[in-house]
C-alpha cells in the first residue's frame, strides 16, 4: 500500500512537469510566430513560390523513389518464382536425356 501510494506521488509530479514543459513551450511557439509573422509577410512572395517548388520536386523525387523501389520488387519476386519453378519441377526418369531409369525391369 505504502509503495503503491509513493508510486502516485512521483507519477502526479511528473505529470505536473511535462504539463509545465508542454506549457513553456506552446508559450515560446506563440511567441516566435508572433515575431516571425513580419517577416514571412514581407518575405511571401519569394517564400510562396519557393514553398511551391520544392513541394513538387520532393513530391517528384519521393513518387519515383517509391515506384522505381516497387518496380525492382516485382521483378525480384518474379525472379524468384521462376527459378523456384526451374528447381521444383519434377523428375521422371526416362524423360530427360541422360537420366537413369532406376525402375525399368530389362528383360532378357
Amino acid at each position: 500500500m505504502f509503495f503503491q501510494i509513493i508510486q502516485g506521488v512521483f507519477t502526479g509530479v511528473e505529470a505536473l512537469a511535462l504539463l509545465a514543459f508542454a506549457g513553456i513551450t506552446l508559450g515560446g511557439s506563440a511567441v516566435g510566430l508572433a515575431l516571425s509573422t513580419p517577416l514571412f509577410i514581407l518575405f511571401s512572395p519569394i517564400l510562396v513560390p519557393a514553398t511551391i517548388a520544392t513541394t513538387l520536386l520532393t513530391t517528384g523525387f519521393t513518387t519515383s523513389g517509391g515506384l522505381g523501389i516497387v518496380a525492382l520488387r516485382i521483378f525480384w519476386k518474379l525472379f524468384k518464382r521462376l527459378r523456384k519453378k526451374g528447381k521444383g519441377t519434377p523428375k521422371i526418369p526416362g524423360l530427360a536425356p541422360g537420366a537413369p531409369d532406376s525402375n525399368s525391369v530389362s528383360g532378357g
